[in-house]
């Protein structure tokens, strides 16, 4: 596609970005919350942008796709998950003690797309980027709102234990355990980039518990169209990941030579193809 030279992209980005309203609501935890969202053209459908692993909506790969989305006039917003925090505007550390949960977030995520169906009525498509597009996929298993018509999966990835099977299996038998227990006492596990994540047992179980089985059949059992965005040269996948995705129902569109966060010349390639799947919906 034609690149525009760098001043005036930037030009153009500022004037959306000058049109973008700051949203807070208050979150079925009762802590308030914050997105960026841009009203665009009502014969698109909205798009929701949830970003990944302890980050914001002001994360790169989330913030330039929802500029390209804007600028080709679509309706965009893109919440920040308040993970227990309140009015999060930061990422936050793998140290810290996180207590929020993928429950927990899918109520968010459901308060949101309610609030973009009462903005924008019609369909609603839910992209996500790494453990932000697990996170959607956790939210359609549930009791998700009828006006979300698509998952756009980019880099989707399960919780990313470096355990072997046995010990996944052991770790997550001891963590059931102490829930029921009612220990709220926190523990350091790996969880997908973190090395040490600092949590209670129900925060760790609500990660661990994602297999990479679990995502495959999980996706089967979805009834609305799903595409995966992936990079060839994605360096934070399971052997063979990609692969067993393009074995499910869902689309698998492969961008070559891009890497996790399709950045480069790559970001390009992943607006592009995001906007040729919202297409039609």
């Amino acid at each position: 596609m034609n690149k525009l030279p760098g001043a005036i992209a930037l030009f153009l980005a500022c004037i959306v970005s000058a049109q973008a309203e700051k949203i807070e609501l208050v979150m079925p935890n009762k802590l308030m919350a914050r997105a960026e969202f841009h009203q665009g053209s009502r014969e698109k459908p909205a798009v929701l942008l949830l970003h990944g692993f302890l980050q914001t909506h002001e994360f790169p790969t989330i913030f330039q796709l929802m500029e390209s989305l804007r600028g080709a006039g679509f309706t965009v917003l893109a919440p920040t998950l308040s993970l227990n925090v309140p009015a999060r505007r930061q990422s936050l550390a793998c140290e810290a003690i996180h207590t929020h949960s993928i429950e927990g977030n899918s109520r968010e995520i459901d308060a949101w797309v309610k609030w973009l169906g009462r903005k924008q009525p019609g369909g609603i498509a839910l992209v996500g980027h790494s453990i932000g597009s697990l996170q959607l996929l956790a939210y359609l298993g549930g009791n998700p709102d009828p006006a979300v018509r698509k998952l756009i999966a980019v880099s989707i990835i399960e919780s990313q234990s470096p355990l072997t099977q046995k010990q996944r299996s052991r770790l997550v038998a001891d963590l059931l355990t102490r829930v029921r227990q009612g220990d709220g006492s926190p523990l350091v596990q790996p969880v997908s980039f973190c090395k040490k994540l600092h949590a209670p047992p129900a925060t760790l179980l609500s990660y661990l518990e994602w297999t990479p089985d679990r995502v495959l059949k999980r996706i089967e059992h979805l009834n609305l169209p799903v595409t995966f965005v992936m990079g060839s040269r994605d360096d934070r996948l399971g052997r063979g990941w990609i692969e067993k995705l393009g074995q499910t129902r869902a689309r698998l569109r492969v961008v070559e030579g891009a890497n996790h966060f399709m950045d480069g010349e790559h970001e390009f390639d992943l607006h592009d193809l995001v906007q040729q799947e919202l297409q039609g919906l």
